[in-house]
């Protein structure tokens, strides 16, 4: 059983509270899980190594596990979950000597809010004036993927610091990116150390608990699939009814069960989808996996089925083939954008078989050169034949 994933199956997701209250547990080493220092001391250090901050990375030193000495004795340390900033509310802070870290935690790319992050560094410059400040954005990512959804990019990209502060990204899953340090990798490291016997060790409870945060993280924060809660009929237990395209036309609110969401949706033959018979809830189900909302739902219906292209919004649609992306890219050309590592000149380099072979998110805004139009994309796999 993982305890997690069971918090995460009720009528309500899993909150970034929950998330961030788990995560402060294993920061302080005060804490029963008996990992002292271990892991406080690998965040700061992979933070440190990421911002290039000189000051952070003499913390980090310090803060390495040794037996207790003079400094340890005389460490100022505090925590604090949704800390108020001048009302800004910041989900973590970790107060340590003179540096403030301040830890905004996202575990869903829906609940990205522009600006966000400068209203709250700003509450901090004006509460803490002396303090060094870090401000750490802990956002999700698909799995070992090399790009950010696109609002969250940009959400990190416009925000600026000044002084000696530093700002740094942090992903909750394995990424791809460069210099991008993730929760997963520490949680890994923990493992496989406590494993060899570089670190102390710790109880079996700690080692469950670990590797059942670190599944769960990886899986995207999601609870038992719905399609695994009823063995005999594979149905979600908040499932109202189950509907076909044409009958789900009536309905304005609610969501309709699609394993694989969007990406399911799309590698379906089309006339299996003309009579399939959908499962629908008029429950919130925004958090949840396998989920689309019902007018997005109709939306990419009526564009897949009929070529009707209208106002479509694809972002957190989450990675999709290349195959895909083409077919959305020749309709709906400079409307869309394709995140790609390394963007037009990337993708230029690329050969006909790489791309094949890729899956890339999907954004109608632009965070960073790094996303292309659709128009681009689709006229450079064009160019080269690659559909």
């Amino acid at each position: 059983m993982n305890i997690f994933k069971v918090l995460a199956s009720g009528k309500k997701s899993f909150h970034e509270e929950t998330a961030s209250a788990v995560l402060t547990w294993f920061m302080n080493p005060t804490m029963e899980h008996g990992l002292g220092y271990s892991f406080l001391s690998k965040f700061i250090d992979e933070i440190s190594a990421s911002s290039k901050n000189p000051d952070l990375s003499d913390l980090a030193t310090k803060l390495t596990p040794r037996l207790r000495d003079e400094y340890e004795n005389r460490l100022k340390l505090w925590f604090n979950l949704e800390y108020n900033a001048d009302n800004a509310f910041i989900d973590m802070i970790i107060g340590i000597d003179d540096w403030i870290i301040a830890i905004e935690n996202k575990i869903y790319s829906k609940s990205v809010t522009k600006g966000q992050l400068t209203k709250e560094y700003e509450g901090l410059k004006k509460r803490n004036p002396d303090a060094k400040i870090g401000m750490v954005y802990l956002v999700p990512i698909e799995e070992n993927s090399d790009i950010l959804d696109g609002k969250t990019e940009a959400e990190f990209e416009e925000f600026s610091i000044r002084d000696n502060d530093f700002k740094v990204l942090v992903t909750w899953q394995k990424n791809g990116i460069d210099n991008v340090p993730s929760i997963s990798d520490i949680f890994s490291t923990i493992l496989e150390e406590e494993n060899k016997g570089i670190i102390d060790p710790v109880s079996e409870y700690t080692r469950h608990t670990l590797k059942a945060l670190l599944s769960f993280v990886s899986n995207n924060f999601s609870g038992y699939d719905y399609e695994k809660t009823n063995q005999s009929s594979g149905m979600n237990p908040l499932t109202e009814e189950c509907l076909v395209i044409d009958s789900l036309k009536s309905k304005n609110v609610g969501f309709v069960g699609v394993q694989g969401k969007i990406k399911g949706l799309l590698n379906r033959d089309k006339a299996v989808i003309s009579n399939y018979k959908f499962q629908y809830t008029s429950q919130d189900m925004s958090f949840k996996p396998n989920w689309i909302e019902i007018d997005l739902f109709k939306k990419i219906v009526d564009w897949f089925l009929y070529g009707k292209v209208g106002d479509i919004d694809w972002t957190g649609a989450g990675k999709l083939p290349s195959k895909i992306l083409y077919m959305i890219a020749k309709d709906f050309k400079s409307q869309v954008f394709i995140g790609i590592q390394g963007g037009e000149k990337k993708l230029k380099g690329m050969s006909k078989d790489e791309i094949l072979k890729k899956n890339w998110e999907i954004s109608t805004e632009k965070a960073t050169a790094q996303w292309i139009d659709g128009e681009l994309f689709y006229n450079i796999l064009t160019e080269k034949e690659v559909f």
